[in-house]
């Protein structure tokens, strides 16, 4: 399943329509959480262990 990317609105949009309220602050704050996020993930390791799971085969 894929998602659908042809409405072309901002996420700022479809919240507004749910009602929630989104500030510059709010998005600043959410921008610097996923920011620390990226920065404490080791993408080494996770692609060796992404490749190492596709590799294996699949019990039938």
């Amino acid at each position: 399943m894929e998602q659908d990317t042809s409405a072309q609105r901002s996420m700022t949009d479809v919240l507004a329509e749910l009602g929630v309220t989104v500030t510059a602050e709010g998005k600043a704050r959410a921008r610097a959480r996923l920011q620390e996020a990226d920065a404490r993930r080791d993408h080494t390791t996770r692609a060796a262990f992404l490749a190492e799971i596709r590799s294996r085969r699949t019990a039938a």
